[in-house]
Order: C-alpha cells, then sequence, then structure tokens
C-alpha cells in the first residue's frame, strides 16, 4: 500500500482543492455530530437509551480507523475519528455508570392507580 496522506495519482488541481474542500467538510460534520448526544448524555448522567452493542462496534471502528489513519498519516481523518472515540467513551461511561442522581422521568400515573392511592391516603389520614 502506499502513501495515502497528501500525494495521490490525480495531478487536477482543481479536483485536488474539491477533494481538500470535501474532507474538511466531512470533518467538520464528523465533529459536530459528536457533541449533542455528549451534551444530552452529560447533562440527564446516564445513557440507558442506547445500545451497548451499537456504542462498543462505534468504538472498535474507531480504534480501527484510528490505528490506519495514524500508519498512513492521514491527520485531517484522525481528528474526526478521535472526537467519535471520546464521545463513544463518554456514552459508554455514563451507560454502565449512571449517576444515582441522574433525574427520572416521571411516568404519569393511570386514573384508576391514582384514585386508589388517593383513597389509601385519606384511609390513613382519617386513621391516625
Amino acid at each position: 500500500m502506499g502513501d495515502c496522506s497528501t500525494k495521490t495519482n490525480n495531478e487536477n488541481p482543481s479536483v485536488e482543492l474539491f477533494m481538500t474542500i470535501l474532507v474538511n467538510i466531512g470533518n467538520i460534520l464528523s465533529i459536530v455530530y459528536n457533541f449533542p448526544q455528549m451534551w444530552k448524555t452529560y447533562k440527564l448522567k446516564k445513557a440507558d437509551d442506547i445500545s451497548s452493542y451499537f456504542l462498543w462496534m462505534r468504538l472498535s471502528a474507531g480504534l480501527i480507523w484510528s490505528i490506519y489513519c495514524i500508519y498512513y498519516k492521514m491527520w485531517y481523518v484522525i481528528i474526526s475519528w478521535t472526537t467519535t472515540i471520546i464521545s463513544t467513551t463518554q456514552i459508554l461511561y455514563y451507560k454502565h455508570y449512571p449517576s444515582p442522581l441522574a433525574p427520572t422521568m416521571l411516568v404519569e400515573k393511570e386514573p384508576q392507580e391514582q384514585q386508589q392511592e388517593e383513597e389509601e391516603t385519606v384511609k390513613t389520614h382519617y386513621l391516625i
């Protein structure tokens, strides 16, 4: 395999410019798309609604791609994969070690359950 870093067989300057712009747009998108989930996970301090299989495969792919990019000195691409690895690690952390102070979603009770609870409260109130 040859050096994939900056040299290509294409000598057309407009294609090279297009590819440079394309890789930069891809890197920016790869970095930016991780932040909303990272922020949500950080605020909730849990990630139980995200598949563990997805996260472990994403982390494995990120590590493999990073090794490849480091070997071929593809520094533009390593930036986005590093961001993916960091965000996936953060989400995995909160998935497996949720904060005990993490907000919980309150589920509204059925009207019948709520009525029974109110009746029990009234009964105990008058018994005391």
